[in-house]
């Protein structure tokens, strides 16, 4: 998958790695289609790779791109599980459709309603799906 810079923003966005220090009005969804190599898009990427334990070096390479794009069929598949979000399996973007599912999530479990799939929302989404397939 190739995203474009403000799709790939959007989903360290989402995932908690903030990408930017400027307010964006829709934001976990970006519009900024800058290059990745201010300040903040760095150290959202650095941040990504840590955790998903990829070589860290702050850029959007090939192997970056694609752990993005698994990372967001795992939570979208999870939030079609877990609350039926109806979300298709072709679109791994961060965009409206993510954001609704991940606030309707929050909402019914307890959280914070932000739109964005933190640590501890992905942990409890994840376990929940676990259940559920089990």
């Amino acid at each position: 998958m190739n995203y474009t810079n403000a799709q790939f923003c959007s989903i360290f966005n989402g995932y908690g790695f903030i990408s930017t220090s400027v307010p964006d009005l829709y934001f976990p969804i970006s519009s900024n289609e800058a290059p990745l190599t201010d300040k903040a898009t760095v150290e959202a990427i650095k941040a990504f790779q840590t955790y998903f334990q990829l070589k860290v070096d702050g850029i959007a390479g090939p192997i970056t791109m694609a752990k993005a794009e698994q990372a967001m069929r795992i939570l979208q598949y999870n939030l079609n599980l877990v609350i039926k979000a109806n979300l298709p399996a072709n679109q791994p973007f961060y965009g409206p459709k993510t954001v609704a599912a991940v606030k309707e999530f929050e909402r019914r479990y307890g959280y914070s309603v932000d739109g964005v799939a933190n640590l501890s929302v992905r942990k409890r989404l994840n376990d929940l799906a676990r259940q559920m397939a089990a």
